[in-house]
């Protein structure tokens, strides 16, 4: 799984910054995960795995479906200092 690094030099798993980047995204439009979640159409059962570390892969298609339900990018998403390394 590849690394990226986080601003202090920590290196974290992909799938973490992804986990990450959702929840700092829910907070910055003042929405809960379950939220987002619904309004983008996902399956709590997939958000679920992902958020618990049971998935370490997520699909681009569970990406999109979460920027959705906060109405940005795939771009804006991953337009993060989390995904810079």
């Amino acid at each position: 799984m590849k690394r990226v690094l986080r601003s202090w030099g920590e290196q974290v798993e992909l799938n973490e910054a992804i986990v990450e980047r959702m929840k700092e995204l829910a907070a910055e439009h003042n929405m809960t995960i379950h939220q987002v979640i619904q309004k983008g159409g996902l399956n709590q059962a997939t958000i679920s795995e992902l958020m618990n570390g049971r998935t370490k892969h997520p699909k681009i298609s569970t990406i999109q479906k979460f920027c959705n339900g906060v109405d940005i990018s795939l771009n804006k998403f991953f337009d993060s200092e989390k995904f810079k390394f």
